[in-house]
């Protein structure tokens, strides 16, 4: 694979104290950039330099992070990529690690592979929340997929940007626990690099503990469901 056939998908929603620092690292690595802004109160096209590597895309309202990440595969197919790297914009991930997947990328056989960015939460003192979450989506998505996934919540991640648009039940951040299980369903494969990771005060999450636990505790049965389906060959 080639750097040259990927580009750069920022989902984000109100962190305007982030995005803007976020976009001046990720542009210097001379890949193109798309940014969703998903209706953000203060427009990221305020608050970002215009650039000939980046594209801004708007929502007029907020629709959730797995409709902004379909709606910048959808642009990445668009403008000719076959795989889009995936960030988060708040501020969470280094750009200071998109070589260690280009390096990874560089050298896939297998095309159909996604790359997780496994966050190192050994040097970052994670939430015991985020640890413990971590720790039941791998469980998870192991009996959803048979496969062993060292970090199934991380939005760091290189995709095949086909696989990204695919339709999808789901539409705020349990998409990315559907997307990574029908990707194992269709034999993908899965590469990992650690990562670092920011958790401090200038943090800004939009994740509901109540409302998108329940989202993901529903997603897993429902996968769950399909799984026993799948393995009696009952739906394909």
């Amino acid at each position: 694979m080639k750097s040259s056939s990927l580009c750069i998908v920022i989902p984000v929603y109100n962190n305007p104290t982030t995005i803007k620092r976020v976009v001046q690292e990720v542009t210097a690595y001379n890949i193109p950039v798309i940014v969703v802004d998903d209706g953000c109160s203060v427009g990221i096209d305020t608050l970002v330099s215009p650039q000939d590597s980046l594209t801004i895309i708007c929502h007029t309202y907020n629709q959730g992070k797995g409709v902004a990440l379909r709606t910048g595969a959808q642009k990445a197919l668009e403008m000719g990529f076959s795989h889009c790297l995936t960030m988060d914009g708040d501020g969470q991930h280094f750009a200071q690690d998109i070589p260690k997947f280009l390096t990874l990328f560089d050298n896939l056989d297998n095309p159909n592979t996604m790359i997780i960015g496994e966050r190192d939460f050994e040097n970052c003192n994670p939430p015991k929340s985020s640890v413990i979450g971590r720790q039941i989506g791998n469980f998870w998505v192991w009996v959803e997929s048979g496969t062993w996934v060292r970090d199934t919540q991380t939005g760091f991640r290189l995709y095949p940007v086909e696989f990204l648009s695919y339709p999808s039940s789901t539409v705020r951040y349990e998409f990315e626990i559907e997307n990574l299980v029908r990707f194992l369903w269709k034999k993908g494969k899965i590469a990992h690099v650690i990562v670092k990771t920011l958790y401090d005060e200038t943090r800004v999450t939009h994740f509901d503990k109540l409302k998108d636990n329940l989202y993901m505790i529903r997603l897993h049965a429902k996968l769950v469901i399909m799984r026993i389906f799948l393995l009696k060959g009952l739906v394909k």
